[in-house]
């Protein structure tokens, strides 16, 4: 192998397929990135057995060949490199790096025990702008579980069809759903896929007007992005049926400012968090909304300007349940919509149906 290529381009592409390398695996193969040299190409693999990310990008070929790189030293090298033309070579069973005035000798590892990058089928498949995808994902990936007692909550539920992509996300306290058009092939299909993968798309695709395509497969999702593809397997088993758990109705709907509310929970979390429980308590009365916690090292108080309908309420949450919501949400305008004390609130942007949450209360001695 021998290639020449520009430092911050090649830099940029292993960092993104760094995304998919294991930083500790059992197969030490796994830690590394593997990297393709052929027709002025030069193509990056990271996997690490779940998640496989590939991309490419021009250079001069002037030798083909096909190795394997410890990933973490790697990309440290890169970006520790200053700005320049860099030379990749093989000499002697090593590989040789040099850029400007450096020169470094990596050992590297036979590509041949590197595993496959998953192939899927390009034909079936439906687009999406990137932003709308970083969106929902961002909108729902705080809600899955981190427990591994039920697996498929780890992931996020796809319901594809033909007009509409739903993403759901759930944990046991709480529920996040959204919804974007979209014109597929793929009606009634649903899939679940690792919070982790979709952490790392929503991370690496630009959030920009760009076009992403997913193709959906019986084991496996494919991202397609410009020079940049994504695989993930998908998790197995049945999801929760969850449109039965949402509310029909309410008897309590109050529209706040997003902004003025966040702050207040964020000041009064202060003192939540000093409790196991990190709870927070409101009281909806009129055409104010009273947040307090309380905490063996004090008390904080916040007022907040409402809109109110129907009856009055006092109701406990987890603060961070709240919180982690509250700044998933781009509009200005929230409703929050309540039956009774022990009973889920539904909050959504006051002028959009797409995004939808809701949050179980915690039951205290305190709340009627």
């Amino acid at each position: 192998m021998k290639i020449v290529c520009n430092k911050s381009e090649l830099q940029k592409s292993v960092n993104m397929a760094a995304k998919a390398v294991a930083l500790k695996s059992p197969t030490y193969i796994l830690e590394g990135m593997r990297i393709k040299a052929e027709n002025d190409i030069i193509t990056i693999y990271g996997s690490d057995g779940v998640l496989s990310i590939r991309s490419t990008l021009k250079a001069d070929v002037l030798e083909a060949g096909d190795i394997v790189l410890p990933a973490r030293l790697f990309c440290e090298l890169l970006a520790k490199f200053e700005e320049c033309e860099l030379t990749m070579q093989i000499e002697e069973g090593d590989v040789i790096l040099e850029c400007g005035h450096s020169r470094t000798t990596l050992r590297y590892m036979d590509s041949a025990q590197y595993p496959d990058f998953p192939s899927f089928d390009m034909q079936d498949g439906f687009a999406i702008f990137s932003t709308q995808l970083v969106s929902m994902i961002d909108q729902t990936v705080f809600a899955t579980s981190a427990s591994e007692e039920k697996p498929i909550l780890t992931g996020i539920l796809l319901e594809i069809e033909k007009e509409k992509l739903s993403m759901v996300a759930l944990d046991g306290y709480r529920l996040a759903i959204r919804k974007e058009s979209i014109q597929s092939e793929l009606n009634g299909m649903e899939i679940v896929v690792p919070a982790k993968s979709m952490r790392e798309v929503a991370r690496i695709i630009p959030d920009d007007e760009t076009t992403v395509r997913l193709y959906v497969q019986d084991r496996i999702v494919g991202f397609v992005c410009g020079d940049l593809q994504i695989v993930t397997r998908v998790l197995q088993g049945d999801y929760v049926r969850y449109k039965s758990i949402l509310p029909a109705e309410y008897l309590t709907r109050l529209v706040v400012n997003r902004q003025s509310l966040l702050g207040s929970l964020e000041r009064a979390s202060v003192l939540a968090r000093q409790s196991k429980a990190n709870l927070i308590n409101l009281s909806i009365e009129g055409s104010v909304m009273t947040i307090t916690s309380d905490a063996e090292v004090g008390r904080a108080r916040e007022e907040v300007e409402i809109s109110l309908t129907g009856k009055t309420l006092h109701i406990s949450f987890n603060a961070r349940y709240l919180l982690d919501v509250l700044k998933e949400i781009y509009d200005e305008q929230i409703v929050m919509d309540f039956n009774t004390s022990i009973s889920p609130c539904v909050i959504h942007p006051m002028n959009s149906e797409s995004y939808f949450y809701l949050v179980l209360p915690v039951k205290t001695n305190t709340v009627n």
